[in-house]
């Protein structure tokens, strides 16, 4: 374990959110370790020293990068999103057609959070639990839900599979805020999140309806 790593901070802002586009390979390493420990160990039994040992660094290593432990949960938080859309965009990706994709990518989210090692569901029991909503209600989070579930789509609306003036960023932002809403405030929902099967057939009569919604 070595701390001969440049001293080289990551940016200190506390405004919105902002993806991790920039970091180094250090601090990207740390930022997996932190998700990994946090998902695994939950918020309060993590320590600084947990993260350092997970990613191979000294202790102030982290410390020189992210100051403090509220900035490495943020990042954490980020990786954590980061993961599970690259997770639903494969869901989606061998789809036949913009309905089973939407199917297939809203039962690979119900699959994700009903795993025990999903970071929110450690963040929603801890002290953390306000820089999950912060998060999940933050604009850069949102339009970025919007624009991947858009992103999708639009390939289906280029060939005709769906309505021309079907506006697909307002039917991204819907799924978006929903699955948001469903990670911060799972419990009394009658939206099925425990059951994958249960799970298809809601996506399949309330959701894919989305995709002919149109202007007119």
């Amino acid at each position: 374990m070595s701390d001969d790593d440049p001293d080289t901070a990551v940016p200190t802002s506390e405004g919105p959110w902002e993806l991790p586009g920039d970091l180094d390979a250090t601090a990207r390493k740390i930022v997996t370790a932190a998700r990994i420990r946090f998902s695994e160990n939950g918020f309060s039994e993590t320590t600084m020293e947990d993260i350092a040992a997970q990613a191979g660094v000294g202790v102030a290593t982290v410390y020189r990068r992210f100051r403090h432990r509220r900035r490495l949960v943020r990042y954490a938080i980020i990786d954590e999103a980061i993961r599970l859309a690259n997770t639903l965009s494969a869901a989606g990706a061998s789809a036949t057609g913009p309905e089973e994709l939407i199917v297939e990518t809203f039962t690979a989210f119900v699959r994700e959070a009903s795993q025990p090692k999903l970071l929110t569901r450690s963040l929603r029991d801890a002290g953390e639990s306000s820089e999950l909503s912060a998060f999940l209600t933050d604009a850069t989070i949102v339009r970025l839900g919007r624009t991947t579930i858009a992103a999708s789509l639009r390939p289906w609306q280029q060939t005709g599979r769906l309505p021309a003036d079907l506006d697909i960023e307002v039917v991204g932002e819907i799924i978006s805020r929903l699955m948001n809403s469903l990670i911060e405030a799972p419990g009394g929902s009658v939206i099925p999140i425990g059951d994958a099967a249960e799970a298809r057939r809601f996506a399949t009569t309330y959701l894919v309806g989305l995709l002919t919604a149109t202007a007119r």
